[in-house]
């Protein structure tokens, strides 16, 4: 017996191997044109479970409206009603067929997604269909929306990392943006169904993603349901970011017990060579949990629970975000060593064991796109909806590889300069 116990004691001082990531594939799918809508049907067969996954993308989505309230509020209500189904008969329908929904307004984009099951698609599929082409926004329901939409809102405003994002949106891509505008509850009040109608009749080309077990029997039944829609041409309303001047902004949160903090940066697009170093360098700086900037803010100095930095690119434009809330009282301090990361990463970048770490890291969130046939889709419907350029996956892995100091410090020095931060800052403080 104490034999055991002795063994089981030394098993748990002893860490498991870990090894490196092998080289990783990423399926291709197959993809249908439909005729006569030209609707380009995206397939891909990977699931031993005889289930399937939906997902339709109409061109159209936050900066296309005007608004966000209006996107959000054109995806919240195709479910409340449609040309031939109910509310309630479209609730009824999915639930007693086990099927679920989910509609989300991106930046430039609708996207509407099915879950079900393979046996009962014929039942759920044409209730779909129907909700995502033909919503009738019922007033009734609208406004009970509308009214929740705007409270929500009135909550965010009180949330210093909301505020602190917008007014960071606002610096980095400016201020008449499309992306960057913010919602204010009392114009949203003033939407009427019409405007949110409005805004769905201007979708433009859809482009429909099926994956799971998807049989021949399937395949077809989704392809001449969507081989009938009639889709629209609108164009869409892409610009550049034009960071303001001004490189610090305070909006004062009183009684707040801890401040926001967001700083932005301006990047390079996603089909720029430097994008995927300047991806791996961020996430040294501040991408996972061994990053600089949480073993230093959060770790060494404890100035705050959790610290951030992410490269976010879509299709108009990219830039780099740091994010984090500290005490009120260290918000300059927890800013001055930000800077201080930023400027060591380029004099003293990552080496031995940090870079062992980092390419591990971002070697596991490669893999984690490969976890299920449905992961594997979402990476392909990111494609379209950021902009990815052909062979991301591939070039990301090679990157990964290949990344040296040098590389590191190349770009942190180019691109991670504290003369490049917009500062936007929320909380009970009036200055900096």
């Amino acid at each position: 017996m104490k034999s055991s116990t002795a063994s089981a004691d030394s098993f748990r001082k002893v860490a498991p191997a870990v090894s490196p990531v092998a080289a990783l594939d990423m399926p291709d799918v197959r993809t249908r044109v439909l005729e006569p809508s030209g609707i380009h049907m995206h397939i891909y067969t990977g699931c031993d479970t005889p289930v399937c996954y939906l997902s339709v993308l109409v061109e159209g989505g936050q900066a296309e409206a005007g608004m966000p309230a209006v996107a959000a509020l054109c995806g919240i209500m195709h479910s409340e009603g449609s040309s031939k189904y109910s509310g309630g008969d479209i609730s009824s329908t999915l639930d007693y067929n086990g099927a679920w929904i989910k509609s989300v307004a991106n930046s430039h984009h609708m996207q509407h997604s099915l879950f079900s099951l393979n046996s009962k698609l014929d039942k759920v599929l044409p209730v779909f269909a129907d909700m995502v082409f033909n919503p009738t926004f019922p007033s009734k329901e609208f406004d009970v929306r509308r009214e929740a939409l705007a409270r929500n809102i009135e909550v965010s405003q009180n949330d210093v990392s909301y505020v602190a994002r917008c007014a960071s949106d606002a610096m980095i891509m400016g201020p008449s943006h499309p992306l960057a505008i913010m919602d204010n509850p009392e114009v949203l009040r003033s939407l009427t169904r019409a405007d949110v109608f409005g805004f769905h009749g201007r979708g433009g080309a859809v482009q429909v993603f099926l994956c799971g077990q998807v049989t021949p029997q399937i395949e077809e039944l989704v392809a001449e349901t969507f081989s009938r829609v009639s889709t629209g041409s609108a164009a869409l309303d892409i610009r550049p970011f034009e960071p303001e001047m001004v490189q610090q902004k305070i909006i004062r949160q009183e009684d707040a017990t801890q401040s926001a903090v967001m700083i932005a940066l301006p990047a390079i697009k996603r089909d720029h060579s430097h994008y995927l170093p300047l991806h791996l360098t961020v996430m040294a700086l501040g991408g996972y949990f061994g990053s600089r900037l949480m073993l230093n803010i959060r770790e060494s100095k404890g100035l705050t629970y959790g610290i951030s930095a992410s490269l976010l690119g879509n299709i108009d434009d990219a830039s780099i975000l740091i994010s984090a809330e500290t005490d009120n009282a260290n918000v300059r301090r927890l800013i001055d060593e930000v800077a201080s990361e930023m400027q060591r990463l380029a004099s003293d970048p990552c080496r031995g064991e940090e870079m062992w770490r980092l390419r591990q890291s971002a070697s596991s969130a490669q893999a984690s796109v490969l976890d299920s046939p449905f992961s594997i889709m979402d990476h392909h419907i990111t494609s379209v909806l950021s902009g990815l350029p052909r062979g991301y996956f591939d070039a990301k892995q090679q990157c990964i590889a290949s990344l040296t100091p040098d590389v590191i410090a190349e770009m942190a020095g180019q691109y991670l300069r504290p003369e490049l931060m917009r500062i936007a800052v929320a909380g009970d403080i009036a200055s900096l």
